[in-house]
């Protein structure tokens, strides 16, 4: 008994002696680390909490936009410089272009969003639910009041920052209309006249209007700007229909008609099918086409073919007579922030980096589009004259974005390619649209 008692106070004593050299030795890790630089392996070793600071912490962000050609190489820059200045922040940046919208299905879905990622038009509607309210950063008090009401709400909450703003329509190539004597078209009677003229002068060396539909989204992009003119602006018009759902799909074959047209005439380029964005780029800087139902970026992006080359921006031409030409507008490019992701500080870090003045003028520069902070001047190259001349213009949403349910993007686009190929006509694309957009609004309830 006496043994193990014995045994027990030696026992004591030696857990005492190793527990009071620990203490001695931990003193003299944190003496040295004081004047060891944090990333010396003594400084390490001997203090771990020194090097696990929320703000060392590696962290890797995921990042994904809609925005392809040269104005995404831009974002890209940007977020490479912000990698530079945040060596602990690793940026995964995605730009998959026309798979864009699927891709995020499929991870709305799965609630498995990227941390931070853009909302082509959609911040509120689409998006919402899936982004945390950035009203909160320093930068969002300086958001553009014209784009404001696009992604706020009335209660507040700020969905997205807002790089730059969309103020749409087709653009031209200046060289190829004074060449031919074509004045920029108000009405679309006056754009049939000019594309007639523009191929017979040339003798068919120049395609009136190059389209990359091979791509499918350029396609849904002249649906979508000439759908306003056609149903929505005049002041007789189906937009009450279209929300409530009682919309006669029979108005809507003179759309789908009037694309048809166009192929017809010999006005679209005969590779319509096959070709990609990047072709309309090309043959726009080569002056091989007149028009493009793009937006001001595709002048930007024909810039790598010439680099002098020279666009101008004109408002949609109106169809219904006693209506006026239109701008499209709403969000462009933008960055939000996933609600529920795990690096929502770093991820709010690299919006506020992309609202930088200095980062906002870069990426609207490349985009040929006003930006959508205050206090930054516009530099559109030759469109900056346009976007003065056309500030009175009226600038309406995007019509998908109104006035169709979520998802009949593709089913515009589609349906626009087979049109053009011969599956259907022009009967068949709008009962396709009435089908869909029957479907899509019952789903939605």
């Amino acid at each position: 008994m006496k043994r193990s008692k014995w045994l027990l106070l030696l026992s004591s004593l030696l857990l005492l002696s190793f527990t009071l050299a620990a203490c001695g030795s931990g003193s003299k890790g944190n003496n040295a680390s004081s004047s060891a630089p944090a990333s010396s392996p003594a400084a390490s070793s001997a203090s771990p909490s020194a090097s696990s600071s929320a703000s060392d912490k590696e962290v890797t962000l995921t990042v994904m936009t809609n925005i392809v050609g040269e104005p995404s190489k831009v974002l890209e820059e940007i977020a490479k410089a912000f990698e530079s200045e945040n060596p602990n922040i690793k940026v995964e940046f995605s730009a998959p272009g026309a798979e864009y919208e699927n891709i995020m299905k499929v991870k709305m879905a799965s609630n498995a969003m990227p941390d931070v990622f853009s909302t082509h038009g959609w911040a509120k509607i689409r998006y919402g639910q899936y982004l945390a309210d950035l009203k909160d950063e320093a930068w969002a008090s300086q958001i553009d009041d014209a784009i404001k009401p696009a992604v706020t709400d009335e209660s507040g909450k700020v969905y997205v920052l807002p790089i730059d703003q969309d103020k749409s329509g087709p653009v031209y190539n200046k060289e190829v209309l004074d060449k031919y004597g074509v004045q920029v078209p108000t009405t679309w009677d006056e754009f049939m006249k000019a594309c007639e003229e523009i191929k017979t002068k040339s003798k068919g060396a120049v395609t009136p209007i190059h389209i990359g539909g091979a791509d499918s989204w350029p396609i849904g992009q002249f649906f979508d700007f000439m759908a306003t003119p056609s149903f929505i602006s005049a002041p007789t018009n189906n937009a009450s229909q279209l929300l409530d759902g009682s919309f006669d799909w029979k108005n809507f074959d003179k759309l789908p008609q009037m694309f048809l047209d166009l192929q017809k005439k010999g006005y679209l380029n005969k590779d319509v099918l096959t070709a990609k964005y990047s072709d309309s780029a090309k043959a726009f800087g080569e002056g091989k086409t007149a028009f493009g139902f793009y937006g001001p970026f595709l002048i930007e992006e024909a810039k790598k073919t010439n680099p002098n080359v020279k666009g101008g921006l004109m408002p949609i031409p109106s169809v219904v007579a006693g209506d006026q030409p239109t701008l499209a507008g709403g969000e462009k490019a933008t960055w939000g922030v996933w609600k529920d992701s795990p690096n929502q500080e770093a991820a709010k870090k690299f919006v506020a980096y992309y609202a930088k003045p200095e980062n906002v003028a870069k990426f609207a520069k490349a985009d040929a589009l006003p930006p959508g902070i205050k206090g930054v001047d516009i530099d559109a190259g030759d469109m900056t004259a346009d976007f003065q001349k056309y500030a009175s213009t009226p600038v309406i949403p995007y019509f998908d974005r109104v006035y169709l349910p979520n998802g009949m993007w593709d089913v515009m686009c589609k349906n626009g390619q087979d049109l053009l190929a011969g599956g259907i006509n022009v009967s068949q694309f709008s009962e396709n649209m009435k089908q869909e957009y029957e479907r899509l609004r019952a789903a939605s309830k």
